[in-house]
């Protein structure tokens, strides 16, 4: 089973991936996404995603980038949208049970 850190690196990579030439397609969601890799750069390798409790959180934002990834190369735009809110929710949970109250993502 991946540990919550490397899940953690599987979604930062993913949102590298999205990020790419988003901006062209809408300013805002690329500023969400790499908004979103900054935070998880900063939590990355501390000790809440070496213990149990990170893999929950962090498994379904994982999953939620792989699904915005696969969305975007489709060139569902549509369904981006909704796809976003939903990972930037799910990251957000992430980075608050990671210690980070109070930041809040755009």
């Amino acid at each position: 089973m991946q540990s919550g850190q490397e899940m953690l690196e599987d979604t930062i990579s993913s949102c590298r991936e999205i990020s790419q030439d988003l901006a062209s397609q809408n300013e805002s969601w690329a500023k969400s996404i790499d908004e979103i890799v900054e935070k998880f750069e900063e939590i990355s390798n501390t000790f809440f995603f070496q213990t149990m409790p990170s893999v929950p959180p962090t498994r379904t934002a994982m999953r939620e980038a792989a699904t915005l990834l696969e969305t975007k190369t489709s060139g569902d735009w549509a369904s981006f949208e909704t796809q976003i809110a939903t990972l930037i929710s799910s990251a957000q949970t992430v980075i608050e049970k990671a210690g980070m109250k109070g930041t809040t993502l755009t």
